[in-house]
């Protein structure tokens, strides 16, 4: 090993020990970013327990040791899915999850064993939960976006005409449980009957992640293509871009919106930085980052 190499890895290591200082936070969109129900944290589920940032400082939430997949907090409790850890008897995949303590406990509510749901959203205070199912299952016949308002003891699937791309995010309207915005790789998508039929709000361009704001009034939506985020009325009238910081190569995944106050708001990247805002976007700080190792390291000789 040659002088050079070894100075090298010295730095990265360095530069691991600084970039690593926050809790992993997640390995792609799918989990979800959310502020906690009473708007004093952000919480970051990931395939390694939930991290939460407070007060300016990342830690990691005692008792989340579960590989989380979809993720949404309600004003009483957190609902999600995902996977035990290794060593844990418990049912994999776990189903409808519920916590009520913040997520350092879970109580399991339908379909453990059965499902795992990638994409789940529940409104903040209505009963609806909306969840994209992936495959059948005791209580789904056929894949597709199934809607809960009873935590999982009953489920009816939506219809979907008029919904088109993949899906990449949900948002549960907080107070009207037969509203849902859907995003997907060919547009921002609408429904005022629990996803029976859908209304494209704006173009074409793949948007991938979208969040209500805290009444419910408007809609929050992230443009793939020109990095953009987009506010909209539900009547599709758009308003004001929102500002955010230079994306380089990296593109947002997953909006977050504080329901105490409308001006926080928070995003993810593909390259899992996390920005927050506290001005309604007119500034942003970085508050995590994510794949900046990766890029020094295959850079390296």
């Amino acid at each position: 090993m040659s002088a050079t190499t070894r100075t090298i890895g010295m730095l990265l290591a360095v530069v691991a020990f600084a970039l690593r200082a926050e809790p992993v936070l997640f390995h792609d969109h799918e989990h979800g970013l959310s502020f906690s129900s009473d708007g004093t944290a952000l919480l970051a589920p990931s395939q390694l327990g939930m991290a939460e940032y407070r007060n300016g400082v990342w830690s990691e939430v005692s008792g989340s040791f579960l590989s989380f997949s979809g993720f949404s907090v309600t004003e009483s409790a957190i609902y999600s899915s995902g996977h035990p850890p290794p060593d844990a008897s418990l049912h994999n995949p776990l189903g409808l999850l519920k916590s009520i303590d913040g997520g350092r406990s879970w109580q399991s509510l339908a379909l453990a064993g059965e499902a795992n749901f990638h994409l789940l959203a529940a409104g903040y205070r209505s009963s609806a939960i909306y969840a994209l199912n992936l495959r059948p299952n005791s209580a789904m016949s056929a894949p597709g976006l199934f809607v809960t308002l009873d935590e999982g003891k009953t489920w009816r699937r939506a219809a979907a005409r008029g919904l088109a791309g993949k899906i990449e995010g949900l948002s549960a309207h907080p107070q009207q449980a037969d509203t849902v915005a859907v995003a997907t790789g060919r547009g921002l998508y609408l429904s005022r009957d629990a996803g029976e039929s859908f209304v494209r709000l704006g173009g074409r361009e793949p948007v991938t992640g979208v969040v209500f704001d805290p009444e419910g009034r408007r809609l929050r939506y992230a443009r793939a293509a020109t990095n953009q985020v987009v506010e909209t009325t539900l009547e599709g009238r758009e308003g004001r871009s929102l500002r955010v910081p230079a994306l380089r190569k990296d593109y947002v995944t997953c909006l977050a919106q504080n329901p105490m106050d409308e001006r926080v708001f928070a995003f993810a990247t593909r390259r899992r930085d996390v920005y927050l805002t506290n001005d309604g976007g007119q500034s942003w700080r970085r508050i995590a980052i994510g794949e900046a190792l990766e890029d020094l390291i295959e850079g390296a000789p």
